[in-house]
């Protein structure tokens, strides 16, 4: 297989790494501080399943060729760029490409579907904790599951399509990441999303890791009441969060304990946080079905003021 990995970042480079590792063809894209690091250095993958360091093939985003003989692209950058990075993406997509949605949140497979049409796309879950440290280093602290699945089954008669996929699978299981191929995907991102929601802003609003926030009797009603609007949004849907999920996600997990969120990790790095794709989506859902979501839009604003304010100040400097 021949493999594109677009946005180098701890995802990308996580799961790219260990495909490399297994000796398949990746290419990794990337721009700045990032190319110019693996042009010159291994890729460093820190990881609780074992470190390990590699070279590996980079090509300059900012300079791409049409490449159309990818079988896949990882696509793995922010939902905050995802229409900045269409150029390369069409760059890297041929006749047989299938481009594998791995971005946070609930609405970017839509857009890649009408850029791309139905049978190009397929919808993919991260469930993993893992922290870009540096360009071209990344650290896995915990899980590290990958569920994908086609986007659109229906609008897909060849059954090569589900072939690649499984072969895709395949080669994830050699390199160690537990993957599964699910029919409902989008059942799948809301239920990541059910965490997302959660988790990612209230511990960016105040700065906390999981098992912080979770152990702090002022923060606790905010997961609280995140978790119940999400949940009456999504009951209003008609997408059902299954019990191993719902159940379970507001317990103590060691795996996340120490984990600081890719939103916290955003803020502190002064970049665009997922306020759209994970926020923003839930509240035009909501609003949709008259699901009041009182508390996740009181976080989603306050969260839009900081960023504001933050990227203010950084123009004033």
């Amino acid at each position: 297989m021949k493999i594109a990995v677009l946005g180098a970042g701890a995802i990308g480079c996580f799961f790219g790494g260990l495909l490399a590792r297994e000796k398949q063809d990746v290419t990794f894209v990337a721009r700045g501080q990032t190319l110019d690091y693996l042009r010159c250095h291994d890729m460093i993958v820190k990881s609780i399943n074992g470190d390990f360091s590699l070279p590996v093939k980079v090509a300059d985003a900012g300079h791409l060729q049409q490449e159309t003989d990818f079988d896949f692209v990882l696509l793995s950058v922010k939902s905050t760029v995802l229409e900045d990075v269409m150029p390369e993406l069409r760059a890297l997509t041929g006749r047989r490409t299938q481009i594998i949605c791995l971005l946070n949140g609930i609405g970017n497979e839509e857009k890649l579907v009408d850029e791309f049409g139905a049978d190009r796309v397929v919808g993919g879950s991260a469930f993993i904790s893992i922290i870009r440290e540096a360009p071209g280093i990344v650290n896995h602290v915990g899980e590290g599951t990958l569920v994908i699945g086609e986007w659109q089954r229906e609008n897909d008669p060849a059954e090569g399509r589900k072939q690649m996929l499984g072969e895709l699978a395949g080669a994830l299981r050699s390199a160690g990441v537990k993957t599964e191929v699910t029919d409902d995907i989008r059942q799948v991102k809301w239920e990541k999303l059910l965490w997302n929601i959660i988790y990612n802003p209230v511990t960016a609003l105040t700065k906390t890791k999981v098992g912080e926030a979770l152990n702090d009797s002022d923060v606790m009603p905010l997961l609280q009441g995140m978790k119940s609007e999400f949940m009456e949004t999504a009951k209003a849907a008609g997408v059902t969060i299954r019990p191993e999920f719902s159940d379970t996600v507001l317990l103590p997990n060691k795996e996340v304990q120490n984990h600081k969120t890719s939103m916290l990790q955003d803020l502190e790095n002064g970049r665009k946080m997922e306020l759209e794709a994970i926020l923003g989506f839930a509240i035009q859902v909501a609003h949709e079905y008259r699901v009041p979501v009182k508390t996740i839009e009181t976080i989603y604003h306050l969260l839009r003021f900081i960023e504001k304010r933050n990227s203010s100040l950084q123009g004033v400097r």
